[in-house]
């Protein structure tokens, strides 16, 4: 396996670090993303080989599954070893080979079964029963009853077996809503193949179904009727995206591999939320309009941005003390880490641009005062941050001091553009009433400021 080595030059930084760099920069840190996880794969064979015996011939077969379906279906390979939810099995298979004795089981297993079936290799790979049956990241989930969890689910040919004698035929992700017909009933009575469906549009599939993708929560199959909601609301967001933020359009296309629907809580608060090892994942709840869904989509592949960014160039200074305050940023309710405020800073930044761009495309006095009012909540609050990140130097690196410095006089330029007076002093209520309630739930913390 031989990689080529990947940099960020200085003029490609600063465009970064202003929120923008475009679909070439994205699609740079994507192929940076894939070569980490390539290198996790080797990480996690070489630990194996540390441990010997049934271990490391168990690992080899896995890599051995895997570097075949990458010598005849690179394409397909790399389709599913680039899916979000794959990044954390790696680290969670390296990490449980970081201890010497027995392995019970490793998340790679997944991952090869996943890149077996979209290669259309006839490979035999056993995984371990968890959830409803077993779960083939970005490609489906096998609800297989009697397959209880813990237990062999072994895939030969493109059929799943379990211990009892039930087979189910999996497919890849496609577009349709139907899921897969069992095989060999009666064994596999109530089995059920659940295929991720795809986002017309886009690269992207809808992962409705992988309990990882959405950080443990609890996994509902989503009905045809809603899959028809989701791929609706992508294709407004996209619309808009196209039509008046051609740069973000782009980014969103090069970048998005996997929306991952999360139910509504109580009330109709809006959640996403993306995560470090799962470059070009989004979960959220279904956006109520375009903008929001819009909006939802910059904010979170500037998190995927960073995180890529954070992997290739040192931003943070990773000594313990340098990491320990606890530092108010206007858009959370607890104290953050130098990390978490840079991270919002980054997405902030992109967001109040976005309402920037949405006021001047108004088509009503409403939307416009809307739009003005959340440009001038978050260019604010993004601003703040930033000027206390640089008050912190003694946590960034010289060149997370450049990245943030540039970011400062990005929001610097944006601040300068004028907003009308009682759209600031809306603003200004709400981040005051922000401040006012984050004093109260945080007073008694000492590490806070």
């Amino acid at each position: 396996m031989t990689l080529r080595p990947f940099r960020i030059g200085g003029p490609l930084l600063d465009a970064l670090a202003r929120g923008g760099g475009g679909a070439g920069a994205v699609l740079l840190l994507a192929d940076a993303e894939y070569g980490r996880r390539l290198l996790l794969l080797r990480a996690v064979l070489d630990r194996a080989r540390e441990h010997g015996g049934a271990v490391a011939a168990g690992a080899a077969g896995l890599f051995g599954v895997l570097a075949e379906a990458r010598r005849t279906a690179p394409d397909a390979t790399r389709r599913v070893l680039g899916h979000p939810s794959v990044g954390p099995r790696l680290v969670m298979s390296w990490r449980a080979l970081a201890e010497p004795g027995p392995v019970a089981s490793l998340p790679l297993s997944d991952v090869a079964a996943a890149v077996a079936v979209a290669a259309g290799q006839d490979a035999e790979v056993t995984l371990t029963a968890s959830g409803p049956g077993a779960v083939l990241p970005g490609v489906g989930t096998a609800v297989l009853p009697g397959a209880t969890r813990g237990s062999a689910v072994v895939l030969r040919g493109g059929v799943l077996e379990t211990e009892g004698g039930a087979r189910l035929r999996v497919t890849a992700p496609g577009p349709r809503c139907e899921g897969g017909a069992p095989v060999g009933a009666p064994d596999a009575e109530g089995a059920r193949w659940w295929s991720l469906r795809g986002v017309e549009g886009t690269r992207a599939v809808l992962d409705d179904v992988d309990p990882v993708a959405a950080a443990g929560a609890k996994r509902t199959r989503l009905a045809c009727e809603e899959v028809r909601a989701w791929r609706s609301g992508t294709a407004g967001a996209l619309w808009l995206l196209r039509a008046r933020h051609p740069v973000h359009a782009a980014e969103v296309a090069a970048g998005l591999r996997a929306l991952v629907p999360l139910a509504a809580a109580g009330g109709s608060v809006h959640r996403s939320g993306s995560a470090a090892e799962m470059f070009g994942g989004v979960a959220l709840t279904l956006p109520a309009s375009a903008p929001a869904f819009a909006e939802t989509l910059v904010h979170e592949l500037q998190h995927s941005k960073l995180v890529a960014v954070m992997h290739l160039v040192d931003l943070l200074d990773t000594a313990p003390q340098a990491q320990q305050q606890r530092l108010y940023a206007p858009w959370r309710d607890d104290p953050r880490p130098l990390s978490g405020l840079l991270h919002g800073t980054y997405a902030f930044l992109s967001v109040a641009r976005f309402w920037f761009v949405e006021a001047q495309s108004a088509r009503t006095a409403p939307e416009r005062h809307r739009a003005q009012v959340w440009c001038a909540r978050w260019r604010e609050a993004a601003a703040e941050a930033a000027a206390t990140l640089l008050a912190h130097e003694d946590g960034l690196t010289h060149t997370g001091h450049r990245f943030v410095a540039v970011m400062h006089a990005a929001l610097a330029e944006l601040r300068g553009v004028p907003l009308p007076a009682a759209a600031v002093r809306e603003a200004r209520r709400y981040a005051e009433g922000h401040r006012v309630r984050w004093m109260a739930r945080n007073a008694a913390d000492p590490a806070s400021v």
